[in-house]
């Protein structure tokens, strides 16, 4: 059964004309042939899309679309919309997949109950290969123990980090009551959102700890230091997808609540210390409105570097009287 499953492999690709060729080719090289990849250029204005093309003119299980620059969750809408498989993953366009990756992964779908497969990684550097494990734990875990800890985890690595890359799902589950789409809202966080309505759709999960996929950390060796309006931004998306998620979560899985309030805290407290630290920068109807949301909160010990966190601005908000 399985050798007759096909696997749709979605690849978003802005501005990648020196890695998205590498990417390609470790599609290509696959040792299990029924895959179709589609390529998403989000308006590159470099090479990109020339590059993609030459592919898919040589291979007619490669298609390309184009877009306009509208980010990577729309050009993965875009593709999902045009998947014609059984099986779906995903590759980032500066990535690439192991070369025996499908052939190893097709098999476990011969199991009816099972709709998603969970894979570990390399991340490679200029340090070398590091081999991602997973423990026991989350090798044995259930589908509610990786919703619960993909909400909310003090290491964003454990039970898969809520990345699509590292994941393929059987379609017709994503499919259960209306397909599973990213968050075209928000910038930041849009993978964990993904993945958690979608694991939310699926029966059963099995996880390998077979790296069949490199992670590429690119431009270690250069200072990419951010502005404090960059953080500020940064800050304030990562407050509002979380906030869908807390709303999520709320409406569909419940008995995630606590995970959902935890984390919400977390980013409340991270985006009201940044907003301190730059009100020069921030309007102040925003600041009172994060100020006011901070404290009509509920308090969770999550960390001690939190909890500083938290204490400081307890003392700074009292002595300032806001």
């Amino acid at each position: 059964m399985s050798k007759n499953l096909k696997v749709s492999v979605v690849m978003p690709t802005y501005n990648n004309e020196n890695d998205v060729g590498q990417a390609i080719e470790s599609v290509i090289e696959q040792t299990y042939s029924n895959w179709e990849l589609i390529i998403v250029n989000d308006g590159s204005s470099d090479n990109t899309y020339n590059i993609c093309q030459k592919y898919a003119q040589k291979d007619k299980r490669i298609k390309v679309y184009t877009q306009c620059n509208k980010g990577p969750s729309v050009a993965r809408n875009n593709a999902l919309k045009k998947a014609s498989g059984d099986l779906l993953m995903f590759v980032d366009a500066d990535d690439t997949l192991v070369k025996n990756a499908l052939s190893i992964l097709i098999p476990y779908f011969d199991d009816s109950l099972i709709d998603l497969c969970i894979y570990s990684w390399n991340e490679i550097s200029l340090k070398g290969k590091k081999f991602h494990r997973y423990s026991q734990a989350e090798i044995s875990a259930k589908k509610e123990d990786y919703f619960r800890n993909i909400g909310y985890s003090s290491d964003w690595n454990m039970f898969s980090g809520g990345y699509p890359w590292n994941k393929i799902w059987r379609i017709s589950s994503l499919k259960r009551g209306g397909m599973v789409y990213f968050n075209e809202h928000v910038n930041m966080l849009e993978d964990r959102l993904f993945v958690l309505a979608a694991i939310d759709k699926i029966n059963g999960l099995k996880v390998i700890n077979t790296p069949l996929y490199n992670y590429y950390v690119r431009n270690e060796s250069i200072s990419h230091s951010k502005s404090n309006k960059e953080i500020l931004q940064q800050a304030e998306e990562i407050c509002n997808a979380v906030k869908f998620e807390y709303k999520y979560i709320k409406k569909n899985h419940s008995s995630a609540i606590d995970v959902a309030q935890k984390s919400l805290f977390q980013v409340q407290v991270n985006y009201l210390t940044v907003a301190i630290l730059n009100q020069n920068l921030i309007d102040k109807k925003v600041f009172i409105k994060i100020k006011n949301e901070f404290n009509n909160g509920k308090f969770y010990f999550l960390n001690f570097k939190v909890f500083v966190k938290y204490v400081c601005i307890k003392i700074y908000l009292y002595f300032k009287h806001l």
